[in-house]
């Protein structure tokens, strides 16, 4: 395979999200938009006056292995009733890209 240097605009990462009372995390694949360094610093740092649900809107672009079609409300939604997630998928995104 060749290096590119121009990256894919999307990248596919498994992510584990926590289930209260389950033994074993649940895990989905999500679409993440990819950005560059200064993109993942811009992004970072306008994290403060915006909500899980609005952030991750901003770098989620699909999933899969989930009972539900990728969508803000869906989004949101999945945040509200599992309240690890957003942690969760915000760490998967920052692993996928800086680790």
């Amino acid at each position: 395979m060749t290096f590119k240097l121009q990256p894919n605009p999307t990248f596919k990462a498994a992510v584990a999200l926590s289930v209260p009372g389950a033994a074993e995390p649940a895990t989905l694949t999500v679409e993440f938009k990819h950005l560059s360094r200064t993109g993942i610093k811009r992004f970072f740092e306008g994290l403060a006056d915006k909500s899980d649900a609005d952030a991750l809107g901003q770098i989620i672009v699909g999933w899969s292995g989930i009972d539900a079609e990728y969508c803000a409300e869906n989004l949101a939604l999945l945040l509200d009733n599992y309240p690890a997630a957003g942690v969760e998928l915000f760490d998967a995104f920052r692993r996928e890209l800086m680790e």
